[in-house]
C-alpha cells in the first residue's frame, strides 16, 4: 500500500512534465533580441537614420559644365573670330551662414529620436514575450492542476459508485460526479487549444518555425516588488523610452523653426568661368571670370512667412504630443502597479489562507465522508472549491508579472529578477497528506 501512495503520488506531482524540456524566459529574452525582425527592422531604422546629418550638413552639389560659342551656322570659328570660344564652368550655391548646420541638427535630433523609438519597439517585443510566457506558465499549471483534480475526482466517482452498488450511497452521487468529470475533460481541452495558440505567438516573437518544438516554461516564483509609485513615476519622466524620443522631436521641431526663420536670409551663388577663344592655336588670349548671385527671397509673404507659421504649429503639435505621451504612460504605470499590488495581496492570502483553508477544508471532506458524517456532494462541493482557488492563485501570480512587465516596457526599469525558477510555494503543501487520505479510503 506504501508503494502504491508512492507511486500516485509521483505520477501526479511529476509525471505530467517529465520529459519535457524546460525553457527558461533568460534565453528566450536573448533569443527575441538577436532574432526578431521587429527588433531588427527598428536598429536598422535607426542606423540608417544615423547616415543622415552629413548629408544634411553638406553644401549642394556644384554644376559643372561646358559650353561652346560659335558665330557661324556654316563655319567652325574658333580661334578665328575673337567671339567664338570654348567654356569651362562651375556653379556653387552655398547657403547661408547657420542653415547647413541647423539642418545637420535637425537630422540629428530626429537620428536620436528614432534611436528612442527602437528601444521602445524593442522593449515592447520582449515585454509581449514575457507577457506571452508568463501566461504559458498560467496554462500549463492550469493543465497541471487540473489534470490532477480529475484524477482525483475519478477516484471519488468509483467510491460513489461502489458506495451505491453496495447500498451505502445514491444515484445522484454518482451522476454528479460524472458531469464534474465532464466538466474538467471540457476544461483540458479547452486549455490545450489556448496552450498551442500561446505556443504558437511565442515562436512568432521569436522568429522560429510555427511547427518547431518549444519545450516547457520553468517554474515561477513571486518577484517582490519593492519600489514605490512614485519611484516609478519618477523613473517614467526620465527614462521612457517613449518620453526622450518625443523630446527629441520637440528639440528638432525648435530647430526647424529657427531653421524657417533663417530662410529670409538669402543664399549664395557663386560662379567661375573659363574661356578658351584660339582652339590652341596661341593667337587669342584666354578669358575668365568670376561671379557671385544671390537667392533672394522674393516671394517671402507668400513662401518663407508661411514656412515660419507652418514650423510654429509644428513645435506646438510636438510640445503637446510629449504631454499627451506623458499622460498615457503615467496612466499605465500606475495601472500596473495597483494590479500588481492588489494581485500580491490576493497572493499572500491565498498563500497563507485561503489555499491551506480549503486543503484543510477537503481533508476533512474526504475523512467525514468516509466515516458517513458529510454526503457526497460536499465532499465534491470541497474538491471543486479547492480546485478552483489554486487556480486563481496561479492567475493572480500570472496578471502580477504581466503587470510589471509593462511597467518594465514603460519605465526602462528590471522588476522581474532573471532567477524565476523555484520550488512551488503553496500548492503542493498538501498534496500527500490528500492522496494518502484517498488511498486509505479506497
Amino acid at each position: 500500500m506504501k508503494l502504491f501512495q508512492i507511486i500516485l503520488f509521483a505520477t501526479l506531482i511529476f509525471g505530467i512534465n517529465a520529459s519535457a524540456e524546460v525553457v527558461k524566459l533568460d534565453s528566450l529574452v536573448q533569443e527575441t533580441s538577436e532574432n526578431n525582425p521587429e527588433i531588427k527592422a527598428s536598429k536598422a531604422r535607426w542606423e540608417a537614420s544615423t547616415m543622415r546629418p552629413s548629408q544634411e550638413g553638406s553644401l549642394p552639389n556644384p554644376i559643372i559644365g561646358g559650353r561652346i560659342k560659335n558665330v557661324s551656322f556654316s563655319d567652325i570659328t574658333l580661334g578665328e573670330d575673337p567671339r567664338s570660344d570654348i567654356q569651362a564652368f562651375v556653379t556653387q550655391e552655398i547657403p547661408f551662414p547657420g542653415k547647413l548646420s541647423s539642418k545637420e541638427e535637425i537630422a540629428q535630433q530626429e537620428s536620436e529620436s528614432q534611436r528612442w523609438l527602437s528601444d521602445a519597439i524593442s522593449r515592447k517585443v520582449i515585454a509581449d514575450l514575457k507577457e506571452a510566457y508568463f501566461e504559458w506558465f498560467f496554462i500549463n499549471k492550469s493543465i497541471e492542476i487540473t489534470n490532477r483534480n480529475k484524477e482525483l475526482l475519478e477516484k471519488f466517482t468509483k467510491i460513489a459508485e461502489v458506495k451505491y452498488e453496495v447500498g451505502m450511497g445514491i444515484q445522484q452521487d454518482v451522476l454528479k460526479a460524472q458531469v464534474e468529470l465532464s466538466g474538467f475533460i471540457e476544461r483540458l481541452e479547452l486549455l490545450n487549444e489556448r496552450k498551442e495558440i500561446v505556443e504558437t505567438k511565442i515562436k512568432k516573437i521569436l522568429n522560429r518555425p510555427l511547427d518547431s518544438p518549444l519545450g516547457e516554461p520553468e517554474e515561477i516564483a513571486k518577484s517582490e516588488l519593492t519600489v514605490t509609485l512614485s519611484e516609478i513615476t519618477d523613473a517614467t519622466s526620465e527614462r521612457a523610452p517613449l518620453l526622450k524620443s518625443s523630446s527629441e522631436i520637440i528639440d528638432s521641431r525648435e530647430e526647424s523653426l529657427k531653421l524657417a526663420k533663417k530662410q529670409y536670409l538669402p543664399d549664395f551663388i557663386l560662379g567661375a568661368t573659363y574661356f578658351n577663344r584660339d582652339g590652341g592655336n596661341g593667337d587669342l588670349d584666354d578669358i575668365w571670370q568670376v561671379s557671385l548671385g544671390l537667392k533672394v527671397p522674393l516671394y517671402y509673404w507668400r513662401k518663407e512667412r508661411f514656412g515660419v507659421k507652418e514650423a510654429v504649429l509644428e513645435v506646438s503639435e510636438a510640445q503637446q504630443n510629449y504631454e499627451a505621451t506623458k499622460n498615457s504612460l503615467l496612466f499605465e504605470v500606475k495601472d500596473n502597479y495597483i494590479t500588481a499590488t492588489t494581485a500580491a495581496k490576493l497572493l499572500n492570502l491565498y498563500q497563507t489562507g485561503i489555499i491551506p483553508q480549503s486543503s484543510l477544508s477537503l481533508e476533512s471532506a474526504i475523512s467525514g465522508y468516509q466515516v458517513g458524517d458529510i454526503d457526497f456532494l460536499t465532499l465534491l462541493d470541497n474538491l471543486i472549491t479547492l480546485f478552483n482557488f489554486e487556480l486563481e492563485y496561479y492567475g493572480q501570480l500570472t496578471s502580477y508579472h504581466k503587470a510589471l512587465t509593462r511597467i518594465e516596457e514603460i519605465a526602462a526599469i528590471d522588476l522581474i529578477g532573471s532567477g524565476l525558477s523555484t520550488s512551488e510555494e503553496v500548492i503542493n503543501n498538501n498534496k500527500i497528506r490528500r492522496e494518502q487520505n484517498v488511498t486509505n479510503q479506497k
